[in-house]
């Protein structure tokens, strides 16, 4: 490949904010008396995105005014002689 990929990497220990977070939610568990539950994380459920369950239609048909406006604008043109470009901004 041209360059290694099994360096090494040092370790500099915990990073501050995750200890500072570890010791937060370690005191607040304190004085609630309650304990926070960790281990098997949160739920599949809670986090499922319905959206991922609706099948879309990728290929509607298009508005009777669409179709309308489509029209009357070929029409105007071909009367007219002239094709309207509309330039991006």
């Amino acid at each position: 490949m041209g360059y290694d990929i099994n360096y090494p990497v040092p370790h500099f220990g915990e990073d501050h904010d995750i200890t500072d977070t570890k010791n937060s939610i370690a005191l607040s568990e304190f004085n609630l008396g309650h304990k926070f539950s960790v281990g098997s994380g949160p739920s599949k459920k809670k986090y499922h995105n319905p959206a991922k369950d609706t099948m879309y239609n990728f290929a509607p048909t298009i508005d009777a005014d669409i179709r309308t406006t489509q029209k009357n604008l070929q029409d105007a043109e071909t009367k007219l002689n002239h094709r309207w470009v509309i330039e991006d901004v």
